[in-house]
């Protein structure tokens, strides 16, 4: 199993992504839970066709669980600056107001162009609701802003606000908290 791009193809146990010169197809494989994967990120894709910095999804085939959706330009960064930050920002609030929230928002699934636009990608582990008042959904979505705010802590820390730079502090203490009980679990299963 590779784990890297290799011709234009990434290729894993759960999926299969061929990358063109102008289109993404992404097929989900038999693997526990694909279904469900491939039907969160078809419609994430369908309710954010109107942010431009996220991948629009041209078509799809259920019976094959396959996405094909544009080619954003742009590779993974090493780095993110002020402007990325704030453009990633503005995509995020974008998306949480069309009702959809990420679970995790790591580097890998941020693209950023020889001119500097930000753009997102991967939206198979979402939580997609159409009341936005919902309690899951504002759990949800403070998960998203979490992970917003650490990548800003991480690359930018003075963009943060004070208010933000308490709640990224909270979650820290809590995630360490859980942490522990998650090593006493694995300890005992041991």
């Amino acid at each position: 199993m590779i784990k890297e791009v290799i011709d234009n193809k990434y290729n894993t146990e759960k999926m299969l992504i061929e990358i063109g010169d102008e289109t993404v197809t992404k097929l989900f494989k038999p693997y526990r839970g694909y279904q469900r994967r491939y039907k969160r990120e078809k419609e994430a894709l369908l309710r954010l066709l109107h942010i431009i910095d996220i991948p629009r999804l041209i078509k799809f085939e259920d019976h094959n669980t396959k996405l094909f959706m544009t080619r954003l330009p742009g590779v993974k960064p090493v780095d993110l600056s002020e402007q990325n930050l704030r453009d990633l920002t503005k995509i995020v609030e974008q998306m949480l107001a069309a009702g959809v929230a990420r679970h995790a928002m790591p580097i890998r699934d941020i693209l950023v162009d020889q001119n500097g636009r930000l753009s997102l990608v991967d939206f198979e582990r979402s939580t997609i609701v159409n009341q936005l008042w919902r309690p899951d959904f504002l759990i949800a979505k403070k998960v998203s802003r979490y992970h917003l705010y650490r990548l800003i802590a991480q690359y930018q820390p003075q963009l943060l606000t004070k208010r933000q730079k308490q709640q990224l502090e909270r979650v820290n203490k809590l995630r360490s908290y859980f942490g522990v009980f998650k090593r006493f679990r694995n300890y005992i299963r041991a």
